[in-house]
């Protein structure tokens, strides 16, 4: 259809087109004439654009990896929803003293990345791939708390998202500050992008976040972390959320019953539920997984047990597919297991299909998809490359080389005796 004719479109028809269309395309189409230049800058046709792709299967898992083995520069791989292949990588750009920082992805919101590099939540980044848009955050003027360092990094937890009535993002760090009563307590520090600084809340939070994590996804908008809380000298675990819009933090009771002694455990989001993962030893250096679904938001009586897996040669569970598909993490390798092709009870499949190596330690994957959202940051050069099968088997092609070489010279022996 040639310009002219779409131009004679109301404008409505024209976002609607627009609107199902992939985000290189629409950044071709602005240098097309002003009215579509308009139509695509505008924030209501983002927002369409945002709504469509969070609902459609054009999405990724993206998760950070390194260049090679021995900790080169980071970059970001992008998996497609559909084949779990990589379909491309790009590279993070970063300033020279956090070129080689083991980047780690808080989150993904409407095709916004957030990413951090300290451990005490300090250092972050917002980044659009789709756009080369990247922004370094203000560092918070608030202290984490007066514990010595590596007590630090036991109590602190960050989360990412949006709140849709004043369509701003926010970062949210939760962190140990005292202990009181023979109880501990947590401050909560709110970074928003709309006026680009931080904000100490005054009321504090009862419990603490169990380790240096991020939260599992955003649910009935809040952010969800596992947490603890010390009464009367006994540690009873829970969820710890908090509410992107009014800024309230709550609690989820973990399953009734449920042990958890002795035993590694994790809050994350599938098909839209909370659900919580239990890693128990099954046989040595190969655990296995336990999970449990909330069927009803906050309502504690709706927890059930889903379904248990292994043991597996992985060491936690990292994300999850659109279907039955589980993502699974040892050391800097990453797994897949589709529970479709797995009959119950899903005990002894040791073998997982491969993902892919080199990526950075304490794997965070995270559903991603491509945006014209804008984070008023830099414009950056961003390097992108699409899937190398070499690259990808680099190390192994490495070893084959080796055998080759010790082949023949065994080979070269037995010919020639010295």
């Amino acid at each position: 259809m040639p310009n002219s004719m779409l131009n004679d479109l109301p404008e409505d028809v024209l976002m609607d087109i627009f609107s199902r269309l992939p985000v290189k395309t629409l950044l071709q189409f602005k240098s097309v004439c002003k009215s579509w230049y308009d139509i695509i800058k505008d924030p209501v046709f983002i927002s369409k654009h945002v709504n469509r792709s969070n609902h459609g299967n054009n999405g990724y898992l993206a998760v950070t990896r390194r260049d090679d083995t021995f900790g080169s520069t980071c970059f970001i791989s992008l998996f497609s929803y559909e084949t779990f292949r990589e379909i491309y990588n790009i590279t993070i750009p970063s300033k020279k003293e956090h070129s080689k920082a083991p980047f780690r992805i808080v989150g993904s919101c409407n095709g916004v990345l957030c990413l951090n590099v300290s451990k005490i939540g300090d250092t972050n980044f917002l980044f659009n791939p789709a756009t080369n848009e990247f922004k370094e955050l203000p560092k918070p003027d608030y202290p984490v708390n007066d514990l010595g360092e590596n007590k630090i990094l036991l109590y602190v937890g960050l989360g990412f998202g949006h709140n849709p009535e004043t369509n701003d993002y926010k970062l949210v760090r939760i962190s140990f500050c005292k202990k009181m009563k023979e109880s501990f307590y947590s401050t909560v520090d709110v970074y928003s992008l709309s006026t680009n600084s931080w904000r100490r809340k005054d009321k504090i939070v009862h419990g603490i976040i169990s380790g240096n994590t991020f939260s599992k996804g955003d649910l009935n908008g809040a952010l969800h972390w596992k947490g603890a809380i010390e009464k009367k000298k006994v540690i009873h675990h829970i969820i710890i959320s908090f509410n992107i819009k009014d800024e309230v933090h709550g609690y989820i009771k973990l399953p009734a019953g449920i042990e958890l002694d002795n035993k590694d455990w994790h809050p994350f989001v599938r098909n839209g539920l909370p659900c919580i993962v239990v890693v128990s030893s099954r046989r040595q250096y190969e655990p296995g997984f336990d999970t449990s679904v909330m069927n009803e938001y906050g309502v504690e009586e709706t927890w059930t047990k889903q379904w248990s897996l292994g043991p597996l040669l992985a060491w936690n569970l990292v994300g999850c597919g659109r279907n039955e598909e589980l993502l699974f993490a040892a050391s800097t390798r990453m797994y897949l297991y589709d529970l479709q092709k797995i009959k119950p009870p899903h005990d002894d499949i040791l073998d997982g299909d491969i993902l892919g190596s080199n990526f950075v330690d304490k794997i965070e994957v995270v559903n991603h998809i491509e945006s014209l959202v804008t984070i008023e940051g830099t414009k950056v050069y961003v390097k992108r490359r699409k899937r190398s099968w070499f690259r990808e088997n680099q190390f192994l092609l490495f070893v084959i080389f080796l055998k080759i070489i010790s082949l023949t010279l065994c080979l070269l022996k037995i010919k020639y005796p010295v």
